[in-house]
C-alpha cells in the first residue's frame, strides 16, 4: 500500500543581536553545529534563519563556521530564509526602513552564503499587507507566516490547507505556507497529537485524495532556535529522539525539504490538481485579521520611537547628498556621494530595530540606544556638513538662510532664525530641494496665534480655528473649526484626559494646575497633572505653525509604573463629536481600513523571564498606526479628524456608542522585569478636515519631517541657483516620492541584471553612482507618471527594489529556479522636458539648466524604483598626475623636515 506523502521542515532561528551579545562569541557557530547534527543524524533538511548582520559577524569572528554553513547551502540540506538585516517586527518601521532590511539583507545573503534569498520566513511576527509587493521585487519566490510563539504571542488566520497564494496590497502574491494545526513550537511536546489531528485525518476541508489533501500533501512546519548550550532549552540532544521517531513513522512517507523545496512541490500539486481542487487558495489578509502579540507601548514606545526619529535623518541625508552632487566639484564629502557613511548609518539602524531590542528591552534595549545614536550621529554629521555647503555655493547674498525640503513634494517650510528675525514661512520649496531666503527677507509671516480666557476657559485661536481648554482640569473641552463648526469633540469626553492602572488601583490623574505660557513666540497652555503617588505629567497644548491642527505634548520623567499588562498602560482618549464610522491607519508604504473588534492573547511571565509561570491578558479591539489614524464621519468619504502621532503605534477602539479611541502612551512590559523608563514625551497632532484622500494623508504625515536651515556664508553670492530641487513628478497626483539617494558599485555585486552596471559602461565609468528615486502610488489607482529630472540622463531604467531590469534570464545561472519576478521592470525612454516652474531660468556657469523626462506605468499600491545616470551628477575626476609635483618632489626641497 502507498504510503501518504508528509512534508517536514524547520527553521532555525537564531540570531548575533542580543543572543552573541549575552550568551558570546559561540552563539552563532555553536548554533550552526547543532543544527547540522540534527541533520546528520534524522536525515532532515531545513533552514537557517539568522539576521544578515549574523553573517557579516561570522565572517569576520568565527570564518569555520560561516563556511561550514556555506557548504550545507550549497550542498542543499540548508536554505538561508528571512534573511532581513536586522529581523525587525517590521510593522512598527518605516516603509524605507523594511526596504534596506530587505535590499541590505538579501545582499548580503548572497555575498557570504552564495545564494539568493529566495523563501521569506522570518520567527518573530513579520507582517503588514504591502510585504508581499517588497518580497517579489526582491526575488523571493516562496513565503511561510508561522511565527513563534516566544515572548510574543502573534496571531495569523488558521487554514485548513498546507498552501496559500498570500496576495498583497497591490495585487502580488506569493506562495506562502500558512498558519494552521501543522505549525510546531521549537519543544518536542508540541508534536503530541500532532499526526492525529483534523488535516492528517482528512476532516474540516482536509480531506485526504489519492494521498494528497487540497492544496497538496500535508507539510509539519517546526522552529527550532538551536543552541548548544546547558543554559539554553532548545538543543538537538533533546529534540532528537521526537524527530527521529517522526522521520521513522511507518504510516507516512516522510518527504525532507527546505521551505522553497516544500513550496514548489506543493504549488505543483495544486496546479496539477483537477476540478474544483485545482489550484491555490488566494488569501489577502488585512490588519484587522492579524495580532502582533507585542507589548506595543511599554516604556513610552522607546525603541519605535528611536526608529522613527533616525529614519528621515538618514534619509534627509541621502536626499541632501544625492542633490549637492548634481552641482560638481568641490564636493562636500571626499567623493561625490558619502556611501559608506550613509550605508553604515542604515547597518546601525536596520541592526538597531531587531525584535529582540524591542520585546528584550530590559535586556539588551541599552545596546540597541548605542546603535540608534551612532546611526542618527552619522546621519548628522553628513546632513550638516552637507547643507552648510550648499549655503556656501548659492546664488545668493552673504547673511541669507537656507532651508532644505526632505519631502518628495513640495511644501512650505516653518523657519525659526537665531539671529532676532520673526519666524517665517518658506513657500513651496521643491521637492528634495531647497531655497534660499535673503536677509531681512520675509517670505510669509505665519499667522498669528491669539489666547485669552473666557468663562473659566484658556482659549487658542487663530481665524476660524479655535480651542478651548478647561481651566481648572486641563482638559481640551471642545475644538471648532470650518469643518466642525459645531464642535469637533463630543463634548462629554474631553481630550487630554488621563487613565491608567498600578499598585493603588486606577487612576485618572484629575489634579491639575494650568497656565498659560509662551514656547518661540507661540501662545501653549501648559498643564500639570499630579498622580498619586507625586509623580507629575506635564501637557502643552498649542496650535500648529502651518496648519489648523491641534498639538498636545505629553512629558514627565517618572511616570509610574502601571500594572504588567497593556490595558493598564498609561492611556488618553480621542472621542469626536460624530460616530465614527471608519477608521484609516497607515503601515508601511500603505493604508488600510481597520474595523478593530478583535479580542487577542497577550502573555505575561510572573517573575524570572525564563523560568516563572506565564499569565494572559485579553486585548481587546487593538490596533496599530504607523503615524497617523484617520476618525471619519458616516461610510468615509466626508469629514473626520486626523491623528499624527510622534511614536506612539498602539491603539484601541472603544465599545459603545461614543467611538472614540485610546492612545496607549505607556506601559510597564513584565518582560522587563525590574527594566522600566518612566520618561515619557509623546505628542499628538488633530487635524479636522473635510474629504481627504490617501496621497493627502500620506503627504501630512510626511510633513512632519524636519526641515534644515543654515545661515549663508559671508561673502560673494555662489555658484548654483538660489531654489532648486532634484525632481519633478506630473500627471500623477496619487504618487509620490518617498526617498532620493545614490547607489555604489557595491550594490550590483553578484547582480548581473543590476541597471548600474550598463549605465557605468555606457558613461566610460564616469557614473559610478546612479541616482535611485522611490515612489509610492497610495489611493489603489494606476497612474502613468511623468518624472522630470534636471540636466541630460544618459539613460533610466524602472526596476525592482534591488535595482534589476530583468530580461528573462535573470538570476536562473545561478541556482536552478532561481529568479524572480520581473513585473513591469523596463528601460525607459529619455525626452527633453520643460522645467518646473521654479526651475525656469536656474542656471550654472551662465548656462541655463536643461531638464529631461521619462514616462512609466504604476499600478495601484505600487512601489516603484527608477535608477537614473543623471549626467550633471557624474563623478568628476581630477587630473592629479598634472600635480604629481605637489607630493613627488616636495620631500627632495633643501630644508624640507625628516
Amino acid at each position: 500500500m502507498t504510503r501518504p506523502p508528509l512534508y517536514f521542515t524547520f527553521g532555525n532561528h537564531m540570531h548575533w543581536v542580543d543572543m552573541q551579545w549575552l550568551w558570546g562569541y559561540d552563539v552563532l557557530p555553536g548554533s550552526v553545529s547543532d543544527m547540522l547534527a540534527l541533520i546528520e543524524a534524522t536525515g532532515a533538511r531545513g533552514n537557517v534563519n539568522f539576521d544578515a548582520v549574523g553573517y557579516e559577524r561570522m565572517a569576520a569572528e568565527c570564518p569555520e563556521a560561516l563556511a561550514a554553513l556555506r557548504a550545507a547551502v550549497a550542498k542543499g540540506t540548508v536554505e538561508p530564509v528571512g534573511c532581513s538585516y536586522g529581523q525587525p517586527y517590521g510593522l512598527f518601521h518605516g516603509g524605507e526602513s523594511n526596504v534596506r532590511q530587505l535590499t541590505f539583507g538579501v545582499r548580503t545573503t548572497r555575498r557570504l552564503l552564495g545564494v539568493r534569498a529566495r523563501a521569506f520566513w522570518e520567527e518573530e511576527f513579520y507582517f503588514f499587507p504591502q510585504l508581499p509587493q517588497m518580497l517579489a521585487q526582491c526575488g523571493y519566490t516562496g513565503a511561510c507566516l508561522f511565527f513563534q510563539w516566544t515572548w510574543h504571542t502573534p496571531e495569523m488566520p488558521r487554514e485548513k490547507c498546507p498552501l496559500i497564494l498570500w496576495e498583497g496590497l497591490d495585487g502580488t502574491r506569493i506562495p506562502t505556507l500558512p498558519r494552521n494545526e501543522l505549525n510546531v513550537h521549537q519543544w518536542p511536546e508540541d508534536f503530541a497529537g500532532l499526526l492525529e489531528g483534523p488535516m492528517i485525518r482528512g476532516e474540516g476541508g482536509g480531506a485526504m485524495e489519492g494521498g494528497t489533501m487540497e492544496g497538496g500533501a500535508p507539510a509539519v512546519v517546526q522552529w527550532l532556535e538551536l543552541m548548544s548550550s546547558n543554559d539554553w532549552m532548545c538543543r538537538s540532544e533533546v529534540l532528537l529522539p521526537r524527530l527521529k521517531e517522526l522521520m521513522a513513522d511507518p504510516r507516512f512517507e516522510v518527504r525532507a525539504r527546505t521551505l522553497s523545496g516544500v513550496i514548489e512541490e506543493l504549488h505543483a500539486q495544486a496546479e496539477g490538481g483537477a476540478g474544483a481542487r485545482a489550484g491555490v487558495p488566494v488569501r489577502r489578509y488585512g490588519m484587522d485579521d492579524v495580532w502582533h502579540g507585542v507589548s506595543l507601548g511599554k516604556n513610552g514606545d522607546n525603541h519605535p520611537r528611536h526608529s522613527r526619529a533616525v529614519e528621515p535623518n538618514i534619509l534627509s541625508a541621502e536626499a541632501m547628498s544625492a542633490t549637492m552632487g548634481l552641482f560638481g566639484r568641490p564636493y562636500p564629502s571626499w567623493d561625490v556621494y558619502p556611501t559608506w557613511e550613509l550605508d553604515e548609518s542604515w547597518r546601525e539602524l536596520l541592526a538597531a530595530q531587531h525584535h529582540d531590542n524591542h520585546e528584550c528591552e530590559g535586556l539588551c534595549g541599552f545596546i540597541a540606544d548605542a546603535s540608534f545614536q551612532r546611526a542618527d550621529q552619522l546621519a548628522m554629521q553628513v546632513a550638516s556638513r552637507t547643507v552648510t555647503f550648499l549655503a556656501g555655493r548659492v546664488d545668493a547674498p552673504a547673511g541669507s538662510l537656507v532651508v532644505f525640503n526632505s519631502a518628495g513634494f513640495p511644501r512650505d517650510l516653518y523657519l525659526t532664525a537665531d539671529d532676532g528675525r520673526p519666524p517665517t514661512i518658506v513657500k513651496d520649496v521643491p521637492p528634495f530641494g531647497y531655497a534660499a531666503v535673503k536677509p531681512h527677507a520675509v517670505a510669509r509671516k505665519p499667522e498669528r496665534i491669539n489666547a485669552h480666557e473666557e468663562r473659566g476657559e484658556l482659549v487658542l485661536s487663530r481665524g476660524k480655528f479655535r480651542a478651548m481648554v478647561d481651566k481648572r482640569r486641563g482638559t481640551v473641552t471642545q475644538v471648532v473649526s470650518p469643518e466642525f463648526p459645531e464642535g469637533m469633540l463630543a463634548p462629554d469626553r474631553p481630550l487630554g484626559a488621563l487613565f491608567m492602572v498600578h499598585g493603588d488601583g486606577p487612576d485618572r490623574f484629575e489634579k491639575a494646575e494650568v497656565e498659560l505660557g509662551e514656547v518661540a513666540s507661540v501662545p501653549v497652555v501648559q498643564v500639570v497633572r499630579h498622580a498619586r503617588d507625586g509623580a507629575m505629567i506635564m501637557m502643552m497644548i498649542k496650535i500648529t505653525p502651518l496648519t489648523d491642527s491641534l498639538d498636545l505634548t505629553f512629558i514627565s520623567e517618572h511616570v509610574p509604573q502601571s500594572e504588567a499588562r497593556m490595558h493598564a498602560g498609561l492611556q488618553t482618549t480621542i472621542a469626536p463629536a460624530f460616530g465614527v464610522g471608519k477608521i484609516v491607519t497607515d503601515h508601511p508604504y500603505g493604508q488600510s481600513a481597520v474595523e478593530a473588534r478583535g479580542t487577542f492573547k497577550r502573555k505575561y511571565p510572573t517573575g524570572d523571564w525564563m523560568t516563572s509561570e506565564q499569565v494572559f491578558e485579553e486585548i481587546k479591539n487593538p490596533f496599530t498606526a504607523l503615524s497617523f489614524v484617520d476618525l471619519l464621519e458616516g461610510d468615509g468619504t466626508g469629514r473626520g479628524v486626523l491623528c499624527l502621532h510622534d511614536g506612539g503605534e498602539q491603539f484601541f477602539r472603544e465599545d459603545g456608542a461614543g467611538g472614540g479611541v485610546r492612545a496607549l502612551l505607556t506601559m510597564y512590559d513584565a518582560w522587563d522585569e525590574d527594566q522600566y523608563l518612566g520618561r515619557l514625551q509623546a505628542r499628538l497632532s488633530l487635524t479636522p478636515h473635510g474629504p481627504m484622500s490617501a496621497a493627502q494623508r500620506a503627504r501630512t504625515a510626511a510633513s512632519t519631517l524636519g526641515n534644515w536651515s543654515v545661515a549663508g556664508r559671508d561673502g560673494d553670492p555662489g555658484d548654483i541657483p538660489a531654489t532648486f530641487g532634484a525632481l519633478w513628478i506630473e500627471d500623477a497626483p496619487t504618487v509620490i516620492a518617498t526617498a532620493l539617494f545614490r547607489e555604489s558599485m557595491k550594490s550590483g555585486e553578484h547582480l548581473p541584471q543590476w541597471a548600474g552596471h550598463r549605465m557605468a559602461a555606457e558613461s566610460g565609468g564616469a557614473c559610478t553612482h546612479p541616482y535611485v528615486v522611490r515612489l509610492v502610488e497610495w489611493e489603489g489607482h494606476a497612474a502613468t507618471v511623468t518624472l522630470k529630472l534636471p540636466g541630460a540622463v544618459g539613460s533610466c531604467a524602472k526596476t525592482n527594489l534591488l535595482g534589476e531590469v530583468c530580461d528573462g534570464t535573470a538570476g536562473k545561472g545561478e541556482r536552478g529556479g532561481e529568479g524572480w519576478s520581473s513585473g513591469n521592470t523596463q528601460w525607459l525612454k529619455v525626452e527633453p522636458a520643460e522645467p518646473p516652474a521654479w526651475a525656469r531660468g536656474a542656471n550654472m556657469g551662465g548656462a541655463e539648466i536643461p531638464w529631461s523626462q521619462v514616462r512609466f506605468a504604476m499600478r495601484p499600491h505600487e512601489i516603484a524604483t527608477i535608477m537614473a545616470d543623471l549626467v550633471m551628477g557624474r563623478k568628476q575626476f581630477r587630473n592629479l598626475d598634472a600635480k604629481r609635483e605637489v607630493w613627488a618632489t616636495v620631500h627632495k626641497e633643501r630644508g624640507a623636515a625628516g
